[in-house]
């Protein structure tokens, strides 16, 4: 193995998490680097809220993928796919399209709280003018919604405190299928650091 080659597997040590889009529907996903493969993982729940990942059929030569680092611990890997645009009732294209799909290094959580207590705290966030309510437990929806939701027997939208490899994260549940990871970088009772968002700034303080 050249230093070349031995420099870079050391870059990409650990385990990442791909950061979802909006137009992503896909379930919560992560990659490890391991010889010339990029291994591609599912989760599961182990135990209480610990989670397990689960490897997937699907994996990729790394010698033949287009990347770039975002930063020391981002990853953006290009992908070829297919757009299909409607013109007309009666007519289509489908070209060829070169997506990008960032990861982004998991660390563990930086606290000296319990998980217990965690699950206490309540924050807000704001990113790309959204605000976001670091709230576990709690469903989220409006009233309104909340009134749909029962009427249609779903059980919304909520966040749910869980723990992967020493990182926590605020699961976004959406009728009990786990949607979103938003990774937890540190907290403690005055904030937390988000990451693991799809656009700068790619983390946030939740106060």
């Amino acid at each position: 193995m050249s230093q070349k080659t031995q420099k870079l597997m050391k870059n990409l040590n650990g385990t990442w998490l791909k950061i979802k889009t909006g137009a992503d529907y896909c379930r919560p996903e992560f990659i490890e680097f391991s010889n010339d493969q990029i291994i591609h993982f599912e989760l599961e729940l182990k135990s209480g809220n610990e989670l397990s990942k689960v490897r997937t059929e699907w994996s990729e030569k790394l010698s033949e993928s287009k990347y770039e680092f975002v930063n020391d611990n981002r990853i953006r890997i290009f992908r070829m796919g297919k757009t299909h645009t409607v013109l007309s009732e009666i007519e289509s294209k489908t070209e060829d399209t070169e997506f990008a799909t960032d990861y982004e290094r998991i660390e563990p959580t930086k606290t000296k709280l319990e998980s217990e207590k965690i699950e206490t705290l309540e924050f807000k966030a704001e990113w790309n003018n959204e605000k976001l309510p670091l709230k576990f437990n709690e469903i989220l929806d409006s009233p309104v919604i909340q009134e749909i939701n029962k009427r249609m027997k779903r059980s919304g939208r909520k966040l749910i405190l869980e723990n992967f490899q020493g990182t926590y994260f605020a699961s976004i549940f959406e009728n009990d299928e786990r949607e979103t990871l938003i990774g937890i970088k540190e907290i403690d009772e005055e904030k937390a650091i988000l990451f693991g968002f799809p656009e700068k700034p790619y983390e946030i303080k939740a106060e």
